[in-house]
């Protein structure tokens, strides 16, 4: 009666390991998938002095642009003189290439931000 018991326990264990390698399992570190970047794969990601950055995406016709802060959105509205310049409220932001500034007169002073070559 015993050897009855362990067959049906062996066959039983045989059975879900040989199951269990039919199964596949997804990877962790499946290399097919590619990071989403943190402010969307339609905005620029500006990197600033001191390890501040910031996600910036503009409207179509360049009217609008949208801020994106770690905590926060802001849409800022082009200057009616200075094409490279926005503004809301307190908050300016100034293209300028590597030297683009983004400045809330409250606290946020960020300076020497550029933003990587498009792919």
């Amino acid at each position: 009666m015993k050897n009855i018991y362990r067959f049906i326990i062996l066959a039983g264990t045989s059975g879900l390991l040989f199951g269990c390698k039919s199964v596949e399992l997804p990877s962790v570190f499946d290399k097919g998938t590619k990071e989403v970047p943190r402010y969307g794969k339609e905005a620029l990601h500006y990197q600033c002095e001191n390890y501040q950055s910031f996600g910036l995406k503009l409207s179509e016709n360049g009217e609008e642009a949208w801020v994106m802060l770690p905590d926060h959105e802001v849409a800022l509205m082009r200057d009616a003189t200075d094409k490279q310049h926005y503004h809301y409220g307190t908050m300016d932001l100034h293209l300028n290439g590597d030297q683009t500034t983004l400045d809330d007169s409250d606290h946020l002073h960020l300076k020497a931000c550029k933003a990587p070559e498009r792919k």
